[in-house]
């Protein structure tokens, strides 16, 4: 049986804030400005991340000082079957470069977000998307400039 998402308080949405522009902030500092004992924000943590609300903690790195900067995103239209939607987005999720896949319902299945260095990385990356036989066809967006892309939840 499911469990029920169960809201946050106030406390509870300021720590994710906090933890949101800055991870690595020191407790003792978070406890000070949340005015909470430093105690109290450690059981309040530990209890979000058991719960799933906080699922994992990283760098936020900049794709294009790295070279990634070539933005795909790619509509897929799979063959349709029991379970394929998550046969498929696994399938899709494995492959190098991907760093989004999204289910969705309309003309296609799914939405995918792709990094590639350049064109003919890209190209690779989509031929082995297209060759996978689940995959009916595809239509790629190419970004022309990153506008926004931030992976942060307004609370």
């Amino acid at each position: 049986m499911r469990k029920k998402n169960r809201p946050i308080d106030q406390t509870d949405s300021s720590i994710v804030r906090f933890l949101q522009n800055d991870c690595q902030v020191p407790l003792d500092v978070l406890a000070r400005k949340l005015r909470i004992p430093k105690s109290t924000l450690h059981y309040r943590i530990k209890r979000l991340e058991n719960g799933g609300v906080i699922d994992g903690y990283y760098a936020k790195v900049n794709a294009l000082k790295l070279g990634y900067d070539y933005v795909a995103i790619v509509l897929v239209k799979a063959r349709y079957g029991p379970h394929y939607h998550e046969r498929v987005g696994k399938k899709i999720a494995s492959i190098p470069g991907v760093w989004a896949v999204y289910y969705v319902l309309g003309d296609f299945d799914f939405i995918v977000l792709i990094r590639a260095t350049n064109r003919d990385d890209y190209m690779s990356k989509l031929e082995q998307l297209s060759s996978m036989t689940d995959i009916e066809r595809t239509s790629t967006q190419i970004a022309a400039k990153i506008v926004k892309e931030d992976p942060r939840v307004d609370i």
